[in-house]
This record gives structure tokens, sequence and C-alpha cells, in this order.
């Protein structure tokens, strides 16, 4: 949910931020509460009250204590704000189902839904709500609320789209920007969890300081670790490149890991073959420019025509990643179409021995590549 102004946060008296992303509920809750705090009384003016529970009994003794300080006028100050912080009694637990807990809840939704005093705002952050619990219901109903959870898979997730979602959108709040290369590198090797997502941020935002503000591809590279995901990236672009070394380290790397050896084609060798296979009947067939610059590109895809376009790759939800193709048109000229496809039947032919016969995976999957790549 959008981030609401300080002005329209403050026209609320009740406010929930929850969710399953924990460091975007936490981040979320504290920029609302600075927003909240008002303005006179300073640190007397807001009451922050720890809401990790140890036990049923400790929970509902935070609650109980945060409805008492809803029912008393501010300390020095005609407004004041309550906030019961990250709370994890929420949950589908032990604890969040304990009856003790579940009848402070149920007090506490009796005073809010009774209002509580001008003057006094309150906001509530929990992790890991269980959405079925009746407090939950109430609460959605009676709050200004921001629900921030993880982005869940399912037959139309795209983890690639998601990671260049929560990479943009945090980027964008430290008034950073990437270049494209450096996005897709980013969200290959970083991924959507909030978390990691916004440490890499803040180390690469600690590191081009004031001076530059625009994230590059060497930045990437330079700062953010090695992971799985960042290997299978590198591997397709290897591919592309036609760099067998390259290609060949990358699938050590990843098979050292324990990576299974038929994800890995799923993953990274066949979507990188089908992208060029693409490109490469584009620019033989139908004449598609790959002009040096992104902007211009799209404009040759726009032109090309409705039989043409049906050749695009698309992701699992339908649409297409222009960038992404743009990537694997200017790699394209070191195929050619026909090779391209030897390679997709190359592809099938390793699916098939691996999984039916004997031979050992890494071995074969050594030969794709040199199969693939290797100069003809």
């Amino acid at each position: 949910m959008p981030a609401k102004t300080k002005k329209a946060a403050q026209d609320t008296a009740i406010h929930l931020v929850t969710g399953n992303d924990e460091m975007a509920v936490k981040s979320r809750a504290k920029e609302l509460a600075a927003e909240l705090a008002p303005a006179e009384g300073g640190e007397f003016a807001v009451e922050a009250l720890d809401a990790h529970a140890d036990n049923a009994e400790h929970a509902a003794s935070i609650i109980r204590e945060a409805i008492l300080s809803l029912s008393m006028s501010g300390f020095l100050a005609s407004e004041k704000l309550v906030w019961l912080k990250s709370a994890n009694f929420l949950s589908d637990t032990q604890l969040g189902g304990s009856k003790s807990v579940l009848e402070a809840l149920e007090e506490l939704q009796k005073v809010l839904e009774g209002g509580i005093p001008e003057g006094t705002r309150f906001l509530f952050s929990a992790i890991s709500p269980d959405k079925r619990r009746t407090f939950y219901k109430s609460l959605t109903k009676l709050a200004a609320a921001d629900i921030l959870d993880k982005p869940s898979g399912g037959p139309r997730f795209d983890e690639d789209e998601a990671a260049r979602q929560a990479a943009t959108g945090a980027a964008r709040d430290r008034k950073l920007k990437f270049h494209p290369d450096a996005l897709e590198r980013f969200a290959a090797c970083v991924g959507s969890d909030t978390r990691q997502v916004l440490n890499e941020l803040d180390k690469i935002d600690t590191y081009l300081g004031d001076e530059r503000r625009e994230i590059l591809d060497d930045d990437i590279s330079l700062l953010v670790p090695e992971t799985r995901r960042g290997i299978i990236f590198e591997l397709g672009n290897c591919l592309a490149r036609r760099n067998l070394r390259k290609a060949s380290n990358c699938l050590q790397k990843l098979l050292t890991q324990g990576e299974d050896p038929v994800g890995l084609l799923y993953a990274a060798i066949m979507p990188t073959i089908q992208r060029l296979t693409a490109a490469a009947v584009l620019i033989e067939e139908y004449g598609l420019r790959v002009p040096p610059n992104y902007p211009s590109f799209q404009s040759a895809l726009e032109q090309l025509p409705a039989d043409a376009q049906e050749i695009l790759p698309r992701k699992k939800d339908g649409t297409f990643n222009a960038y992404g193709f743009y990537l694997s048109a200017q790699e394209a000229k070191r195929f050619k179409a026909a090779e391209l496809a030897e390679a997709t039947i190359a592809c099938a032919e390793a699916t098939t021995s691996i999984m039916s016969t004997g031979s050992d995976p890494a071995l074969i999957l050594q030969q794709l590549l040199v199969r693939i790549l290797a100069p003809r």
C-alpha cells in the first residue's frame, strides 16, 4: 500500500502495519511512527511498547498496558501516540492462540471500537498475523492498514520481476537510480527478500556517497556478494557472450553447490538459448535493427509486423521483458539462427541423457556447453 502523507496519516486515529515481510513492516512502522508523533511533547508524547512477548502472560500484560495508555491523556501535551511495536502474538502459533492473549485482544478490540480519546493516535505493528482471527478482521476495518507481504509463489509468479520491483522501490526511497544493466544484475544476485535488498542497497548508498546517485553494473559486481541466483544469471550471460571458459566455471560452481543439473538446464541454459534464438530469427528474417541505445531498440520492436511480435519470448504472466531481450539481441550476433536451432536440440538431448541414462550429469552439461559455444 502506498505511503500516506503526514497530514493524511495524522487525520486517522488508528493505524495498522502488518504482514509477513518483517523488514518491510518494521521499516514502514518506524516511518509512520515519525509521521504520527505529536509536534509538541517530545519523547513524552510517544509511548512505544515493545510487543515481542516471551510467553502468553507477557503478551497479555503488554496488551493491557496498551489499553491503559490509550485511556490516559498525554503527559505535558494534549496529543500522544501509543505504539504497540512488532507484536508476535497475532500469528497462528501457540502464543497467538492462547486463551489469555485472546481475552486481552478482545478487551483491546472493545476499547478501539468504542473510540479512543481525542488527540490520541494508536499504531499497531505486527509480524505474520493470522488473518482468520476475529481481532485481525476487526482491526483492519477500524484502522488505516498497510499490509506488507512478500510476493507469493504460484503459476503466474515471476521471481525476477518481483526482485526488480523490490530493488527499484527501495532505491527510489534512497533517491538512488539503477542503470538498467545494474538492475538486472542486482535483481538476479539479491532476489526479492526485503531484508537482503535493504542491506545491499544501504551498502551501495554508502559507497556512492552524495557525488553519484546512479548505480552501475560495475558497482553490483564490486559490492554485492556472489549468490546462487547471481551465478545462474552469470552463467546465462556467459552463454550469450559465447564465453566457454567462464560458462564452464559458472556451471562447475553451481554443480559443486549441489544444484540440480536438469534445474540448471531449465533455469539458465534453455531460457538463454530461447531468447538468443528469437533475437537471431528476428534479425535474420525480419531485419530487426539492434541500435546502441535501448529507446531506439524499443521503437524497432514496435515496428515489427504482427507475426514477428509473436516470436518475442514471454514471461510466466504473459508479459515481455523488453530490456532483457535487448541484452540478448546485442549478443545474438555471435550466433547464427541455425546454430541456435541446433543448440535447442542439444538441450533436449542433454535432458534426456541426464534423466534416462547412467551418465554423469556434470559431464553431460559440460559437453553441452562445448557443443553450443565452441567456435564453428
